[in-house]
C-alpha cells in the first residue's frame, strides 16, 4: 500500500518534530549530567539515528515517486 502525498507529508513533518526534540533532549541531558548521562544520550541518540534513517527513506520515496 502506498502512502498518499498527505501521508507522507504528514509523517515527514512528525519525524522532523520529533528529531528536534530528541536533539534538544540530549543537548539538556549533557549540559546537566555529562558523565552521569551516557546510557540516556546514548539511548537517545539510538532512537534519533532511527527516526532519521526513517524520515530519509521517506523522503528518497517521495523525490522518486513511489
Amino acid at each position: 500500500m502506498l502512502m498518499t502525498n498527505f501521508e507522507r507529508d504528514l509523517l515527514l513533518g512528525l519525524a522532523e518534530e520529533i528529531i528536534l526534540q530528541l536533539t534538544n533532549r540530549i543537548a539538556e541531558i549533557e549540559n546537566l549530567h555529562p558523565r552521569e548521562s551516557a546510557l540516556g544520550i546514548a539511548t537517545f541518540q539510538e532512537r534519533l539515528r532511527t527516526i532519521e534513517h526513517l524520515r530519509d527513506s521517506v523522503k528518497q520515496d517521495r523525490e522518486l515517486g513511489v
